[in-house]
């Protein structure tokens, strides 16, 4: 077990880290096969309706991933108190709170129409995308469910077993979609169902490994409601982040229904190059993952200079695989593109994506200042900042779709990660070395 209060070494970060990006890379391979599959199974209209409904994922994401993400900040700084009671009470809140939201995704899963209309998803595509709508909407608990655990257990020193369920959970869900889509001949609501039904089976394998761990067996205790403090805390910290995240999204929402004004073919490969586009960044979001928990469990023990250092060495390390992706762009792009659109695809489609992904790597470094950056101020307890870079970004992309599309059309979208990443990523960085240099005046 890594202990994130003392100084590691590069061998063990390399250990603690290893099965984070090779976890986080196979999550995001379901993306760019389902989509394929979905285009040699069925036809590129099903693509595109994938594409049409990724703003809903994006709002789930803002809902369930980050509420969950916000409890484990919490957690992890009551981890660095080292208050037993207090790791507890605050485990078995967050958990409490996660679970009612989980039965809340089941309602929204039984209005999928209304979510359709939002979406401005195109009428010809609504039939199509209704059950596919349904499932996306039902797993969202599950999700936030799923990503608690890993949480919990990433936060207690231990990656591998997350690893494990996550790349097996992928093999499901990939086989699942091959079977559903190729041999019982379902339509492209296959995909979602997969992933559903193996991020329900993930849920079970992380829970009974969790309460088997050392953190896990308090949980099992008498549940007495909790300290107010600690109710206010998980509250704070999971609406900080929903609202950062939900605003964020809500800018991608507005985003996305003018990319749906495009042609199918459009549609499709933007939704092809974004698949591959979260497939990269998550050696990046390893990092990131790393730097949340060791600035949150320090800045908890009120170690500052070590959760700084932490953060400074997590940077740096990214920048070496924004250098990478950045030299590998121009060769690797086309390929990747014409491989999972296939040989059918069209012109149109093929320039869509490539255009799109070849510029995506060149703005890498601002999301990495971005996202260590808001994790350390929600670590910090700082959570207007959050809101703050939240609504830049939503700002951002609003910019986008309703001055620069109209004037550049898909020009706009190609460059429009440039933008939305540099203008909160730079605020972040600014606040952060603002509230160090504020800790560190203080204790002189």
């Amino acid at each position: 077990m890594v202990r994130f209060t003392e100084k590691l070494s590069e061998r063990e970060l390399a250990r603690f880290l290893f099965p984070l990006m090779l976890s986080s890379v196979f999550q995001q391979l379901y993306a760019p096969v389902g989509a394929a599959a979905a285009g040699r199974f069925l036809d590129q209209e099903a693509v595109a309706v994938i594409g049409a409904c990724s703003a809903w994922d994006l709002i789930l994401d803002a809902l369930f991933i980050s509420m969950t993400t916000g409890f484990a900040i919490s957690i992890n700084r009551a981890a660095g108190m080292g208050k037993e009671k207090r790791l507890r009470e605050t485990v078995q809140g967050a958990v409490l709170l996660s679970a009612i939201m989980t039965a809340g995704s089941f309602l929204f899963a039984l209005f999928p129409d209304p979510f359709m209309a939002l979406a401005n998803i195109p009428p010809q595509m609504r039939e199509e995308s209704r059950e596919y709508l349904r499932f996306l909407l039902l797993g969202g608990g599950f999700q936030g469910l799923q990503n608690l655990l890993i949480c919990l257990i990433q936060g207690s020193g231990e990656s591998r077993f997350p690893a494990i369920v996550t790349i097996g959970a992928v093999i499901a869900q990939t086989a699942l979609s091959l079977v559903l889509l190729g041999q019982l001949r379902m339509g492209v609501e296959g995909v979602s169902l997969a992933v559903l039904l193996s991020q329900a089976g993930s849920v079970l394998l992380l829970a009974a490994y969790y309460l088997k761990g050392r953190w896990g067996f308090p949980l099992l205790l008498p549940f007495k409601g909790g300290n107010p403090r600690i109710w206010r805390g998980l509250a704070a910290s999971g609406t900080a982040k929903v609202l950062m995240t939900f605003l964020a999204n809500a800018g991608a929402f507005v985003l996305q229904r003018e990319i749906n004004k495009f042609p199918v073919d459009t549609i499709a490969g933007y939704t092809y190059a974004n698949s591959l586009m979260n497939l990269f960044t998550q050696p990046l979001t390893a990092y990131v993952i790393a730097a949340n928990i060791m600035s949150a469990q320090n800045v908890g023990r009120g170690d500052w200079e070590m959760a700084a250092a932490c953060n400074r060495r997590m940077t740096v390390h990214s920048m070496v695989w924004c250098a990478l992706y950045a030299a590998a762009a121009p060769a690797a792009v086309p390929v990747l593109i014409r491989l999972i659109a296939g040989e059918e695809a069209s012109a149109q489609l093929l320039k869509a994506g490539i255009s799109w992904l070849l510029v995506v790597p060149f703005s890498y470094p601002f999301l990495v200042f971005l996202m260590i950056s808001r994790n350390a101020l929600q670590g910090m307890g700082r959570y207007l900042s959050l809101i703050l870079l939240g609504f830049l970004e939503m700002a951002v992309k609003c910019a986008t779709a309703w001055i620069l599309i109209p004037v550049m059309e898909y020009r706009a979208v190609c460059m429009n990660t440039f933008f939305i990443w540099a203008v909160p990523g730079l605020t972040g960085l600014w606040l952060y070395k603002r509230r160090i240099g504020e800790v560190k005046r203080g204790a002189q």
